[in-house]
């Protein structure tokens, strides 16, 4: 069952899974994410939600990509190992109120957002290469051009085998987070 969390002393929230902990009770977390993982079925899904300065060199059309190919070049994977699909890519607007996805997720603010699901191969370290787990990644990359912020909001869950990325390919926690996110105090970006 989900629960509201506060995020970043306050300034935002979101509705993550009652059962999910708040990683900052066991280890130090970097002041600009917030991070949950699932401690259920040992699933080791983690949630991120993370303030990043504004990237002015890239595109909104391209930024989930970038930061998905970001993350995963963060954790040794190259390109040829990794697969996403961009599920959607809009402008959301506060002046267009007929816009379903706008009400649907981000209704209190304007932002370029881009989702992405994606799947990352997890190489063994060693003197072989071999690919022995994926990681199952889904990002949401909020543009928030007027505060010079890109937010990413980002759910990794290992996978034992490979996987493909299906058209719509996000998870009901996904969905839930997404729907329930809300900034209400934009003096955090000041």
């Amino acid at each position: 069952m989900p629960e509201s969390r506060e995020l970043f002393g306050g300034a935002m929230s979101c509705s993550v899974p009652s059962n999910w902990r708040d990683v900052s009770q066991v280890r130090q977390v970097p002041d600009n994410q917030e991070v949950y993982q699932d401690c259920t079925e040992e699933s080791g899904a983690v949630l991120v939600i993370e303030i990043l300065e504004h990237q002015n060199d890239v595109k909104n059309e391209d930024a989930a990509a970038f930061f998905f190919d970001d993350l995963a070049d963060a954790n040794g994977v190259s390109q040829e190992h990794h697969d996403t699909s961009i599920q959607s890519s809009m402008m959301i607007s506060m002046e267009d109120d007929n816009d379903a996805t706008r009400q649907k997720y981000f209704p209190s603010f304007n932002a370029h957002t881009q989702q992405l699901a994606g799947a990352v191969a997890c190489m063994s370290i060693g003197k072989q290469q071999v690919v022995d787990k994926c990681l199952r990644i889904e990002m949401c990359v909020l543009r928030l051009k007027n505060v010079t912020t890109d937010l990413l909001i980002t759910l990794s869950t290992p996978q034992n085998k490979p996987i493909s990325i299906e058209k719509d390919g996000f998870s009901n926690v996904f969905h839930e987070v997404l729907s329930t996110f809300s900034i209400q105090d934009w003096t955090l970006f000041c």
